[in-house]
């Protein structure tokens, strides 16, 4: 649960509405406390100095000389305990697996807000990475896209049951265990045990770390059953 006076900075790139993400904020009890829009990212560390909040909304478009990955390493220094909450755009999707590198806690396309910051809060609250749906699955296209050229290695991918290989390879299409439940024809909490079960073989503490895991290593060269790829496929990606 978050803290009732929670407070954040926002440095949003002019094409994006901030009121409509500072209206949210305020649903959600969390104090935007710079007075001025931040618009780049030198103006990102310079704010971080005086006032250390609890969150910050960077848009992975901001302005400035320096790059992503560098400006927060550098305002981690600066604020060990601020959580980084990196908006993308459309246009920008590409990048999302340079932006994960970036040790950002929280990527959410911008138009996915509304379903998304609740659950990203509790998340990296926790100290876990939080990536909505659409993320996720770009973040899978873009794994597969790098290891194209490659010879898999399957690494720990092999402890796992069919059972768990299924339901980790519908995690990686960014749905949620609700879907899962669907398309496995199981409970949600027999999903939740099998991802359990997945965490601990595969020696990860969480959903992304998993799915990272997992697309590296080539897990739909595992599955037994091609169409269930196919129905992942035409699964809409519920927002999460």
């Amino acid at each position: 649960m978050l803290q009732q006076y929670s407070t954040a900075l926002i440095a949003l790139s002019p094409s994006l509405n901030s009121q409509s993400l500072l209206q949210l904020l305020s649903h959600l009890r969390i104090q935007v406390i710079n007075k001025t829009q931040i618009n780049t990212k030198e103006g990102v560390l310079l704010e971080l100095e005086n006032n250390k909040s609890n969150f910050l909304f960077l848009s992975s478009t901001l302005s400035g000389a320096i790059e992503l990955k560098e400006l927060i390493s550098k305002a981690k220094q600066v604020s060990p305990k601020t959580k980084f909450i990196l908006m993308v755009q459309e246009c920008d999707s590409k990048r999302i697996l340079n932006y994960l590198l970036s040790n950002v806690d929280a990527i959410i396309y911008f138009e996915n807000m509304h379903e998304s910051l609740d659950s990203a809060f509790k998340q990296i609250t926790k100290g876990q990475v939080f990536l909505c749906g659409k993320t996720t699955y770009e973040l899978r296209t873009a794994l597969q896209e790098q290891k194209a050229e490659g010879k898999n290695d399957l690494g720990l991918l092999g402890l796992l049951t069919e059972r768990e290989t299924e339901v980790l390879l519908s995690l990686t299409q960014g749905i949620n265990y609700k879907q899962i439940s669907k398309l496995l024809f199981i409970s949600e909490s027999t999903v939740k045990t099998h991802i359990n079960n997945i965490f601990t073989k595969l020696s990860v503490n969480d959903r992304t770390q998993a799915v990272l895991y997992a697309l590296r290593h080539g897990i739909e060269s595992l599955t037994k059953k091609p169409h269930l790829i196919n129905n992942l496929n035409n699964e809409p990606v519920q927002k999460q």
